[in-house]
């Protein structure tokens, strides 16, 4: 059976899919027309290494293609059905050395060997130096964290935008706001943020209008300055962006190991998640002084700038960035809000 570029998401897989086929066909799993297929034999060498990360384990809830589906989000097209999925990993399976039964139909985990303590203790490592911190030494610390463990893996996460990419950030006001007033914020009018502390003003600045706009927390019938950024030079980025979905090949592509990112990877959700909270006003700085200290320990090492998700806006993501002379505002958008939608859940606990 043949499979297609389309079924995947992940750009490494596509691009090998490309390498190894120049075929063009109809898909058996998405029904792409006219696309380039390969046989799904011939990807068999490929997946072998990530099939091999799992074990049948009774008490799981989660055959391997849910497991793989839910897990590495980057790696099928989200189009595709569960049960198309599930026919595509039997299929590809089926021609893999360690094929069995019992591991392609019945509920599977990663293999024992492979989550280790690093994960929890990474977290923990984490959340004592956050609190002594915040509550007991300021700039002499008893409990630092690793920083040659984080710049290693933190360098592989990094990405380079280039000259002519354009980013938004917006201000609220009655009037139109002239260009040269929608940069960062003088030093003294700087307060803290998540990335910034206060009195070291950065520019943040988002992917999209629309992420802008939410991001200053507009009121109905608030207008707004949209300041249009262009980038006039390469920007050497540090992504915490989208951590959840990187796939296994773009991991390897990355220099990580499988098995070594399974175990870093919630200590790199809780950075990713950190840095997105949203600032609310009963916040106190002081809560902001541990991706404060991340952020500068980036910047000490070289990099333009810290790559965060929206938690304003699903899909989009901010710009922290060290140093705005990589910038210039060249237009702006002059906007009234005119209606907005809130969603909430019940929150049971105080």
């Amino acid at each position: 059976m043949n499979c297609c570029v389309n079924c995947f998401a992940d750009i490494q897989l596509q691009e090998q899919i490309k390498s190894i086929s120049n075929t063009t066909g109809n898909c058996d799993f998405c029904l792409s027309l006219n696309v380039v297929i390969v046989d799904c034999d011939l990807l068999a060498d490929t997946f072998e290494d990530i099939f091999t990360l799992y074990e049948p384990i009774g008490n799981s809830s989660k055959l391997i293609h849910e497991h793989l589906k839910d897990y590495w989000i980057g790696l099928f097209n989200p189009n595709l059905s569960i049960n198309n999925v599930k026919q595509l990993v039997n299929t590809i399976g089926r021609s893999c050395s360690i094929y069995s039964k019992e591991l392609f139909e019945t509920p599977v985990e990663f293999q024992a060997h492979i989550i280790d303590e690093s994960a929890k203790t990474l977290e923990l490592q984490w959340e004592t130096f956050a609190t002594e911190l915040k509550e007991n030494n300021r700039f002499f610390l008893n409990d630092t964290i690793d920083l040659e463990f984080i710049k290693a893996n933190l360098e592989r996460l990094a990405k380079t935008y280039y000259p002519d990419k354009l980013f938004y950030r917006s201000r609220i006001g009655n009037s139109r706001l002239p260009i040269s007033q929608l940069g960062k914020p003088p030093k003294e009018n700087a307060t803290s943020g998540r990335a910034n502390p206060e009195g070291i003003p950065y520019l943040y600045l988002s992917d999209s209008v629309d992420t802008t706009i939410y991001e200053t927390r507009s009121s109905l019938y608030d207008r707004l300055t949209v300041g249009v950024f262009k980038l006039n030079g390469p920007l050497q980025v540090i992504t915490l962006n989208k951590i959840e979905e990187l796939s296994p090949f773009e991991i390897k592509e990355k220099g990580f190991e499988l098995e070594e990112f399974i175990n870093i990877r919630p200590y790199l959700l809780k950075l990713q998640s950190e840095l997105s909270k949203p600032i609310r006003k009963q916040d106190s700085s002081l809560d902001y002084l541990p991706t404060q200290y991340l952020c500068e320990f980036i910047k000490l090492n070289g990099f333009d700038a810290i790559e965060y998700k929206s938690a304003m806006h699903s899909g989009g993501y901010n710009l922290a960035v060290f140093n705005d002379d990589h910038f210039e505002c060249i237009d702006s958008l002059f906007i009234d809000v005119t209606d907005l939608k809130y969603e909430y859940i019940e929150v049971t606990t105080p």
